[in-house]
């Protein structure tokens, strides 16, 4: 007996009823509503319509997908936005949804930072205060290794009660709170340093409810790059005076074994690893499916024997790089609508991996857009990469990502405090 559409543990098509594939392959893995479903038929999408990312796969059915066991999906039609296809397509959707008050600061200094970063921040975080803290004399633990160039930020100003004198209790305002041009919502910044070249540490996960693989740092004035540095921000600010010894300024070259020393002494007493790289990163390194454009890469589920969870781009890096390139020096609004149309082939194949589970598709392309910067391509990040969040069930970076994009700043004035 033939089991009804409901019951059919099959993905649904994204298409219903309007589905162009004749392959069997495509039919035997995914089921298709029957003929007399008129509401169904209304809401598919025929494929030169791709431009639209919303899907019709519930909860439940895709419990059942091969995947399933790694991502908890839930594909909503409200929840997952149409993919611009043009720029005439504008920010409205950039304006809207991100601003809300946050409720009293908990009194637990860690919740306090999840509150308004989103993110829980590691063991090491806070044991680098209690070292800045022995450094720092009178002077606020911040501000402990300003003599080498770094400044403690971001959420350290929670530690050093710089965000009480915030008045706006907007969530957005926090989570642009020393956000820098290139940081991607993977990417939470936590010590500055150069404003010349904007380097700066930070971060980097590839799951918001997980702990960071690594800390990295970046230099936003000269490029989009994400160097990993070490494990933790003890081998990080370790490897950071390293560099100032072999290359530094030689003012503050004479400055460094002092605190070095100091920081060696702290780590081997209190446990911690100095060491470049970790096991956990080198574990990382084998699960990364693509480099992206600031070449930290990304970690999506991905099931080896079935290759469900990532497909490449429809072009390569540097094709994509010339149409970006196009979009973002057009001069006029036709040059910038036809050189959109060379995207949109690339931004529907990825929609169309979304709908074959294949979710490291979109992250990318969306990191991509990101990457490579500009106000014409925000529209088409947001949508792009909130489809790839949603999917993948990391929605806290869509929340970092819509309130970045509403106010992207480049330079170093980062902080809400001012």
């Amino acid at each position: 007996m033939e089991l009804s559409y409901k019951d059919d543990p099959r993905i649904p098509c994204k298409y219903g009823v309007k589905c162009y594939q004749k392959n069997k392959s495509h039919h035997e893995k995914y089921k298709h509503p029957p003929k007399r479903q008129p509401e169904r038929i209304e809401r598919s999408h025929k494929l030169d319509e791709s431009d639209d990312f919303q899907n019709t796969v519930s909860s439940s059915d895709v419990e059942k997908s091969p995947i399933s066991k790694k991502i908890k999906l839930d594909c909503s039609e409200e929840e997952i936005s149409k993919t611009p296809d043009s720029p005439s397509s504008g920010n409205k959707s950039l304006d809207s949804g991100v601003e809300s008050l946050l409720p009293p600061s908990p009194e637990d200094v860690r919740e306090n930072i999840k509150q308004k970063f989103l993110c829980e921040m590691p063991e090491d975080f806070y044991q680098f205060w209690k070292f800045c803290e022995s450094l720092s004399g009178s002077n606020s633990p911040a501000k402990a290794l300003q003599d080498i160039g770094l400044l403690l930020v971001g959420p350290y100003d929670v530690l050093s009660g710089e965000l009480k004198k915030v008045k706006s209790r907007d969530s957005s305002s926090y989570l642009r709170h020393w956000r820098y041009y290139f940081d991607p919502p993977e990417f939470q910044t936590v010590i500055q340093g150069d404003n010349k070249k904007q380097y700066h540490m930070g971060y980097f996960r590839d799951d918001p409810q997980e702990m960071p693989v690594f800390v990295a740092c970046n230099s936003a004035a000269v490029s989009c790059t994400i160097s990993p540095l070490a494990g933790n921000i003890f081998g990080a600010v370790n490897a950071y005076m390293n560099g100032i010894i072999k290359s530094g300024d030689p003012f503050t070259k004479i400055k460094v074994p002092k605190y070095q020393n100091s920081l060696k002494k702290w780590a081997e007493k209190e446990g911690i690893s100095l060491d470049p790289k970790t096991r956990e990163m080198a574990a990382r390194t084998k699960k990364v499916l693509a480099t992206t454009f600031h070449n930290a890469g990304i970690v999506v589920p991905y099931d080896k024997k079935s290759q469900v969870g990532y497909r490449e781009l429809l072009e390569t890096d540097s094709q994509i790089k010339k149409i970006l390139s196009s979009i973002t020096s057009s001069e006029t609004e036709a040059e910038r609508k036809s050189a959109f149309s060379k995207l949109q082939p690339i931004v529907t194949a990825a929609s169309i991996a979304n709908d074959e589970c294949d979710f490291g598709a979109s992250l990318e392309l969306g990191l991509d857009l990101f990457a490579y910067g500009g106000e014409s391509l925000h529209p088409t990040v947001l949508q792009v990469l909130q489809s790839a969040y949603k999917l993948l069930n990391r929605s806290e970076f869509s929340v970092i990502l819509k309130a970045h994009l509403q106010d992207r700043k480049k330079g170093v004035n980062l902080s809400i405090v001012q």
